[in-house]
């Protein structure tokens, strides 16, 4: 489980929107490799707000969704902006443990990898099905690329 640098966070949102920001609690999520960018995938404990099974994972636990991932809110990140998460003094560290214990399964990663490839795989053929459904849904990841790889040129990294 990671974290991300508000100020890298509030860089990128000057860019695309769909980029959350959370400036009063923590926003904590997964990292994936896509080629050779490093992409954040956060969570959300909005459980019940309508998501396309497309673009989510949801999280369970015996039988029960208590969070999700948010594929479509991933963007691409330096690993000097991500930092591990430290859960241990929390009082939520039971309910991030059960989180971090249905992700490490070996199906739910395939799944995730799965929808990412996806994801970017539909976005790069405006002729599929779901290209401006992904579109409208999806941050602008060419775009948030581009930034990112300048956030870092600048020397703007920090913890």
């Amino acid at each position: 489980m990671y974290d991300i640098s508000s100020q890298y966070l509030k860089f990128l949102s000057k860019y695309d929107k769909k980029v959350s920001l959370k400036d009063t609690r923590k926003f904590y999520g997964i990292l994936v490799k896509k080629e050779n960018i490093d992409y954040y995938i956060p969570f959300t404990s909005k459980i019940h707000k309508k998501t396309n099974s497309k673009l989510t994972i949801n999280i369970n636990i015996q039988g029960k969704t208590i969070a999700k991932l948010l594929l479509n809110n991933m963007i691409p990140v330096n690993l000097e902006d991500a930092y591990i998460a430290d859960i241990s003094n929390s009082k939520y560290s039971n309910y991030y443990m059960n989180e971090i214990r249905y992700l490490r399964s070996k199906n739910i990663q395939q799944e995730i990898v799965k929808k990412v490839e996806n994801i970017f795989k539909v976005l790069e053929n405006i002729e599929h099905y779901d290209y401006l459904f992904f579109k409208k849904l999806c941050c602008n990841f060419p775009l948030l690329e581009q930034k990112c790889k300048e956030y870092h040129a600048k020397g703007c990294t920090k913890k």
